[in-house]
């Protein structure tokens, strides 16, 4: 995927460089990252792919792209995090994606969206039974491609970024052995909530990275500083094996 990623990047003349191995798009700000990034979907995504979406504010505006241009087509759309509830509960990230019109547009299409919120009873339940959709998909689809961002905090994913109290916890999430986990964060922001972990991220053939604004270059020094990804999860994508099939699209000199 990245050489046509790389073919597009010669036609339109964006400016890209390496960063601890990871590929580093520099755009003039959000509008035309998002513009970027909806050009590099079309490129491509077709039917044997399933297309992962992050929540967040970043995304936001790529999705309602995507809904009113109508010509995106993958195989399938899953989440790549969530705050724990029933389906469509006002923080969700399932709402947010409904409210930019992309759930309307993939059932027109008749794509599959996959959820993570399902009327489970438990985190834990929703957490196991997203693990086993996503080995299904993974078995099923040539391709993956997850779309993500980096808090001010240098959270990605819901992988959170750590004070002590949350230490043991995020530790936890970080040997487990299955692509989804849960959590909740009872003295922190945090809140219940199921996530792909590091394993299951590092399942995906393409990590694009949005990363726009000011008030973003603390995460992205925190991420691309010295120390352990258990203090900062965002540090996930300098590991070797992931740099290099990771994307990051910016409006921020790093």
């Amino acid at each position: 995927m990245f050489d046509a990623i790389e073919t597009l990047f010669k036609k339109r003349n964006i400016l890209t460089h390496k960063n601890q191995g990871i590929t580093v798009a520099k755009v003039l700000d959000s509008t035309a990252g998002v513009e970027l990034t909806k050009e590099i979907l079309h490129q491509i995504i077709d039917r044997k792919t399933v297309l992962y979406l992050s929540g967040g504010s970043t995304p936001k505006s790529l999705y309602t792209e995507i809904a009113r241009e109508e010509l995106l087509i993958p195989g399938a759309v899953g989440q790549v995090d969530e705050r724990f509830g029933e389906p469509f509960h006002p923080n969700s990230n399932q709402l947010m994606i409904r409210g930019t019109g992309l759930l309307r547009y993939l059932e027109i299409r008749d794509i599959p969206f996959y959820p993570i919120l399902q009327s489970e009873k438990s985190r834990e339940e929703a957490a196991d039974l997203y693990d086993q959709k996503l080995r299904e998909l993974n078995a099923v689809f040539q391709k993956s491609v997850a779309i993500m961002g980096i808090g001010i905090d240098g959270h990605t994913s819901g992988m959170p970024a750590l004070d002590s109290e949350f230490r043991i916890q995020n530790s936890e999430l970080l040997r487990t052995h299955n692509l989804v986990a849960s959590y909740n964060d009872t003295n922190g922001k945090y809140d219940e909530r199921v996530t792909m972990t590091f394993l299951g991220l590092e399942m995906i053939d393409l990590l694009i990275v949005l990363v726009f604004g000011d008030d973003k270059n603390k995460a992205l020094d925190l991420m691309f500083g010295d120390g352990s990804e258990e203090e900062i999860p965002a540090r996930f994508y300098k590991r070797p094996d992931v740099a290099k099939k990771t994307l990051l699209i910016t409006d921020q000199t790093v």
